[in-house]
C-alpha cells in the first residue's frame, strides 16, 4: 500500500511513513505516554507487548494488505500515530482503528493532519471513514464531532476480559 507516500504529497512540513517493528521501541513510548487513552478499556498501562503488536493486529476478516498502520512525523518527532484497515468492513469505507496525537500536538495541528488524511483517502475512491471512540474519552469525542463525525451508535467492545462501551462515528466524504 502507497497510502504513505500518496498521503505525503498532500502535507507540508510534516512526513508520513508506515511503522514497522522496526519502530518498536518508539510505538511502546509514544502509547505508553498516553495512559489515559488505555484507562478506557484495560485495568494496567500499556505493555510493550500489546503497543507493538498493533503494527500487525487486524480485526476479523481483514487481510494484511489492508492494513495502514502509520507514524506523521515533524521534525523527526512522531506527531500522530495512525492505524487504519482499507476497504473494512466494506469496500471503499476506511476503519480508523487508532488516532493517537502526541501530548503536545495542538488540536487545530491534529485536524489539519486528518483533513489531509481525507483528502488522500477521497482521492484513493473512499467514500466513508468510521472509528470508535471509548465512553468517557471527552478530548476525543469532542475532537471528532468539532471535525463533523457524526455519531452513528454505541456499542461494547469486548478486549481481554474487559468490556467497555464506545460510540461509533463516521465521517462520509
Amino acid at each position: 500500500m502507497k497510502l504513505a507516500e500518496v498521503w505525503n504529497e498532500r502535507l507540508t512540513g510534516a512526513e508520513v511513513r508506515p511503522l514497522t517493528h522496526n519502530d518498536d521501541e518508539l510505538i511502546y513510548q509514544f502509547q505508553a505516554s498516553h495512559p489515559e487513552y488505555f484507562d478506557h478499556f484495560q485495568d494496567h498501562p500499556v505493555t510493550r507487548q500489546e503497543a507493538i503488536q498493533d503494527v500487525t493486529d487486524l480485526p476479523l476478516n481483514a487481510q494484511p494488505e489492508q492494513k495502514a498502520y502509520l507514524g506523521v512525523f515533524q521534525n523527526g518527532e512522531l506527531q500522530v500515530l495512525v492505524d487504519l484497515i482499507i476497504d473494512y468492513p466494506l469496500p471503499s469505507l476506511v476503519w480508523l482503528g487508532m488516532w493517537l496525537p502526541a501530548k503536545d500536538l495542538a488540536p487545530a495541528d491534529s485536524a489539519a493532519f486528518y483533513h489531509s488524511l481525507v483528502t488522500t483517502l477521497q482521492a484513493a475512491d473512499a467514500v466513508q471513514l468510521q472509528l470508535s471512540v471509548f465512553m468517557g474519552d471527552r478530548q476525543m469525542k469532542q475532537f471528532w464531532e468539532d471535525l463533523g463525525l457524526a455519531a452513528m451508535q454505541t456499542t461494547a467492545v469486548v478486549k481481554g476480559e474487559r468490556v467497555a462501551n464506545v460510540t461509533i462515528y463516521q465521517d462520509k466524504f
